[in-house]
């Protein structure tokens, strides 16, 4: 897979700023993910990434998305325990 890099070699990453799945025909799962390319094109975004999904690859993904965003909140947590002080959570 061709991956776009900057000027300095490093792989371009945009933000997400807005994504939705639906069932299509009741047989694919239908991703839509709006990004932005620069600070300029937030909140909207200017590039558009539809894929479509079986159902078995749709649900890991989920599983993959949820895994990581609990992992995210939870160093948020301690976190912001750590800045206010607070004993961290058991």
């Amino acid at each position: 897979m061709d991956q776009e890099r900057d000027a300095s070699g490093r792989v371009v990453v945009y933000p997400t700023v807005s994504c939705g799945a639906e069932a299509a025909q009741d047989a694919i799962v239908v991703m839509d993910l709006f990004m932005a390319t620069s600070p300029e094109h937030m909140p909207k975004g200017d590039r558009r990434v539809v894929t479509v999904l079986p159902p078995e690859l749709a649900l890991n993904l989920a599983e993959q998305l949820r895994s990581a965003a609990e992992r995210v909140q939870a160093a948020r947590g301690r976190r912001q325990d750590e800045a206010t002080g607070k004993p961290a959570s058991a």
